[in-house]
């Protein structure tokens, strides 16, 4: 029998150094993730891209007859939690495996080992982005928050006369150059709603690099929204697709990031955009469940939302330290048996959150012990990562048949996960 039958296939890792290998391994998820080649010309600009970008991660595998066949991408980051801002957290990505050798535990390996490694040097939890729903589940991850799609009637859009106004001004600028502006801006607002990640240095140059292959393509625009005293709060990059029917525009815009610091940035970044000259529709990807803008609008009915869809998924690697990364800002006492086969955050735990522990911003933070009592709630891992973040209902979760306890329990620990924004999570890795 083959190695791969008889599965002893070693896993191996990557130099990230090593700009050859990272290329030979980046070739397994581009063919997974349907990912056309390069043209020749662009050929040694994708291996260089493709080893900026996986620079000081952790880059592992499975190599069989000399050639790679499945591979997987971890790397420590942050992420934002209720009431608590950033946490460490392993960020899981890459994960591939060639169509010729699928169904074969490989994944099960590759996973396996990383897990094992972070929650032993401390992680708490770990995070990736599903390209198919139904794997991960099966490997403790829940999905924590989603995104939306909207599409916008900018000749119907009238703001209210209430909305919050910003007390600075606009200013298109050059991506390339202002990249360390926009950086702060995006920093300061994944830092405010939970499921924010970092954007590390090498993801903005890639981004704002003319011409790069992962960069903003030749159509779009970045606004800057600067305050009174002219420090960047807020800025929205934006691409425009020109289109007419004899004299009568349809022309486009699509909104491709867009973050502000106040209210009144918000608004205007958006009013900019959806008074475009001849924009009839604007666009945008990958929002926050609970967006802002139909509040602001005369008639909400402008904005369309398309399907909500998962986005960051959660894995607690340890229970106890998971509840406690996050704040609270209820009240109150439950017992939680996490179950977790085979994998490290299987426990039960006493989660206590003291109302006189209560700092002034209205967070509290949780105790959380082992205990030998018996659970009020049992759920399993992947539900616990779902409910991390506030974004996922314990009482949905529940009638679903995915936890188990009385309903006073199970109400009791839907208002201590309660947060007063959905989790929102813009960023690709």
């Amino acid at each position: 029998m083959s190695d791969l039958e008889t599965g002893t296939l070693p896993l191996r890792s990557v130099d990230p150094d090593d700009a050859e290998a990272v290329a030979a391994w980046r070739r397994v998820p581009r063919v997974a993730f349907l990912e056309p080649a390069p043209a020749p010309a662009e050929e040694e600009r994708w291996v260089r891209e493709a080893a900026e970008r996986v620079a000081g991660q952790r880059l592992s595998g499975v190599v069989d007859a000399d050639r790679w066949v499945a591979t997987y991408r971890s790397f420590d980051t942050e992420l934002t939690v209720p009431g608590s801002g950033p946490v460490p957290v392993n960020a899981v990505s890459s994960v591939a495996v060639l169509p010729t050798h699928r169904r074969r535990g490989l994944l099960r390996r590759m996973i396996g080992a990383d897990l094992q490694r972070a929650r032993e040097q401390g992680h708490a939890l770990a995070a990736l982005i599903a390209a198919e729903a139904p794997i991960y589940g099966r490997f403790g991850f829940g999905a924590a928050s989603g995104a939306v799609s909207l599409s916008v009637d900018a000749q119907g859009c009238r703001f209210r006369a209430d909305a919050p106004r910003g007390s600075g001004r606009l200013e298109l600028v050059q991506a390339s150059a202002a990249w360390p502006e926009l950086a702060a801006v995006h920093d300061a607002s994944r830092r405010a709603r939970p499921g924010g990640l970092a954007r590390e240095e090498t993801w903005w140059q890639q981004w704002t690099r003319p011409g790069g292959l992962r960069a903003l393509g030749p159509s779009a625009h970045v606004v800057l929204h600067r305050d009174a005293a002219g420090v960047a709060d807020g800025y929205a990059a934006y691409e425009v697709a020109e289109d007419w029917a004899g004299r009568v525009s349809r022309c486009s815009a699509r909104v491709l990031d867009l973050h502000a610091a106040s209210p009144g940035a918000y608004r205007d970044l958006w009013e900019f955009v959806l008074s475009l000259d001849w924009v009839r529709t604007v666009t945008a990807k990958d929002r926050p469940v609970d967006e802002l803008l139909p509040l602001l609008l005369q008639d909400p009915r402008a904005v369309q939302r398309g399907a909500v869809d998962d986005f960051l998924w959660v894995r607690p690697l340890d229970a106890a330290g998971a509840l406690a990364t996050r704040r609270y800002l209820g009240c109150g006492t439950l017992v939680l048996r996490v179950v977790d086969p085979g994998g490290p955050a299987g426990a039960t735990v006493l989660l206590h959150v003291d109302a006189e522990r209560c700092g002034e911003d209205g967070w509290t933070c949780a105790e959380v012990t082992a205990t030998s009592r018996e659970p009020d709630v049992v759920l399993g891992a992947a539900e616990l990562g779902a409910l991390l973040l506030g974004g996922t209902s314990a009482v949905a979760l529940a009638s679903a048949g995915r936890l188990a306890g009385p309903a006073a329990a199970v109400w009791r620990l839907q208002s201590l996960l309660a947060t007063p924004q959905e989790p929102w999570c813009p960023t690709w890795f």
